[in-house]
This record gives C-alpha cells, sequence and structure tokens, in this order.
C-alpha cells in the first residue's frame, strides 16, 4: 500500500522522542508492512550506535530520505517487506552480530533492539493488525 507523509507529519514523527518513535515504528509497519532501509553500491548501511553495530531502520520512505547527505549521498531508500524481514533479515543480522536502530533522527541513534526482539515484537502488532 502506497502511503504518502506530509512535510507537516514529518515534522510531528520526528519531533517525537525515542520511545515515541519506537512506538511509531512498530504500528506504522504493522500497518503498511514494510521497513526501510539505506543501501548504497555495497549494501545495506551501518552505524554505529551504543557501542554496537547497527543497521538503521525507518517506517517510511521519506523519512530514511532525510538521512541521504554527507556521507550517505550515495544512497537510497530501499523497502523490505515485512516477510522477508522476520523470514531472513532477522536470522541474518543475528548471524552477523548486528543491532538493529529504530528509526534514529538527528544525533540519536533511536531505540536500539536485537533483532529477535524487535521481530518478536512486530509479529505481535501485526498480529493486532490483523485482528481489527
Amino acid at each position: 500500500m502506497e502511503y504518502a507523509l506530509t512535510p507537516d507529519d514529518i515534522q510531528k514523527i520526528t519531533k517525537l522522542d525515542a520511545e515515541q518513535r519506537y512506538e511509531y515504528f512498530i504500528n506504522a509497519v504493522a500497518d503498511l508492512e514494510q521497513i526501510w532501509i539505506l543501501t548504497d553500491e555495497e549494501g545495506f548501511v551501518l552505524v554505529t550506535a551504543e557501542d554496537e553495530r547497527c543497521i538503521p531502520v525507518w517506517p517510511h520512505a521519506e523519512i530514511a530520505n532525510l538521512w541521504i547527505e554527507g556521507d550517505w549521498a550515495n544512497c537510497q531508500a530501499q523497502a523490505v517487506d515485512i516477510a522477508t524481514w522476520l523470514d531472513k533479515w532477522t536470522s541474518g543480522l543475528d548471524g552477523d552480530e548486528l543491532m538493529v536502530a529504530v528509526f534514529p533522527h538527528a544525533d540519536e541513534p533511536g531505540i536500539v533492539v536485537e533483532p529477535t526482539e524487535l521481530s518478536e515484537t512486530l509479529l505481535e502488532a501485526t498480529q493486532e493488525e490483523n485482528e481489527h
């Protein structure tokens, strides 16, 4: 499903604190069934947060695109559907000992979680979404 954010929406969402952005991310991903990452010619982008190597993830392309500047100017936002994330990415990230930085913003990494924890939370939220 296509879903476009207005500049007003983006401003409201990015003003949320890390916990609120995490909650927003879970609900948006459960609803839209996509996770957005940044990729370049070498693959997906990693950041260091809380002394962990992390893949940053966002709930919308428009917000991921805000990060495409400076060192990441050659990146693009790429959607990963939730089924692929749960099926392949979680085990792959766990195997590579990577964490997930959920909805980083500005100089803040967002909430850093283990891939398995994020997937369990997303599964619960997706099941709740499907029950409504």
